[in-house]
């Protein structure tokens, strides 16, 4: 009886599947995509694309300007350490003493010495807190820096003074040039060098020239030396015959 209520419920050519059990998921369900996933539409990637662009645009503006500002504020401390130099020689040269240098012999008594590219006199400068010392300066272009050297005055004699070491003014001059006015004549002019024995010029004017960075700074420097040169110099024993001889 059995057997025969089986044979019935079966059809020919079906096909037994295990049975799923309970919570797992069919097979079919199981390869669809689910309906919940969400993505980027384009226009979401273009706006950001567009975002990233003007940002990048901001930084570099930015940067730009900062390297600018850099450039600028490099320049103006060059230009700013030039012109510090040209001050320091022209309050130097201006304190220049009618003393004899060194360098003078009894036939030639030099008080100032000089070319277009380096100077030598005598002035008094500060060496430390309120006090100050006579001594021989000596200013140069030496390779591609501008140095002085003092002299510390012993005495008269040439040999009676002790050089220092050559002090770095200035570094990264590529030219220097001196000038000096000649005002003892009537039409004065200024001379590419100085050695007139027992006097010193009226004034002295430079132009330093610096190169640093690919870029050139310039700075001009002018010193009167008039109130030296109206100091009397101590008169020679030939000057004082000449004006006895003159006297009625």
């Amino acid at each position: 009886m059995s057997g025969l209520v089986f044979r019935a419920r079966s059809k020919p050519g079906a096909i037994c599947r295990p049975r799923r059990l309970s919570g797992m998921p069919s097979p079919d369900a199981r390869s669809r995509p689910p309906e919940s996933v969400e993505g980027f539409a384009l226009i979401d990637v273009l706006v950001g694309l567009a975002l990233i662009g003007v940002i990048t645009s901001l930084m570099m503006v930015f940067l730009g300007q900062a390297r600018t500002m850099v450039r600028i504020e490099k320049a103006t401390e060059f230009q700013m350490e030039v012109d510090a130099a040209s001050r320091f020689l022209e309050t130097a040269i201006s304190h220049a003493e009618p003393l004899p240098l060194s360098k003078s012999s009894p036939d030639q008594v030099l008080y100032l010495d000089g070319d277009a590219a380096r100077i030598e006199f005598n002035a008094v400068q500060a060496i430390g807190f309120k006090s100050s010392a006579l001594r021989e300066i000596a200013v140069s272009l030496g390779g591609n820096a501008l140095a002085i050297v003092q002299k510390t005055r012993r005495g008269s004699q040439p040999g009676a003074s002790t050089q220092s070491e050559p002090v770095r003014l200035l570094g990264g001059v590529s030219a220097i040039r001196f000038e000096y006015l000649d005002g003892s004549t009537a039409a004065s002019s200024w001379l590419p060098s100085w050695n007139a024995p027992r006097r010193l010029p009226t004034a002295v004017r430079f132009t330093v020239s610096v190169l640093r960075d690919g870029a050139a700074y310039l700075a001009s420097g002018f010193a009167r030396l008039d109130l030296a040169n109206a100091r009397q110099p101590p008169r020679t024993n030939e000057t004082q015959r000449t004006n006895e001889t003159q006297r009625p």
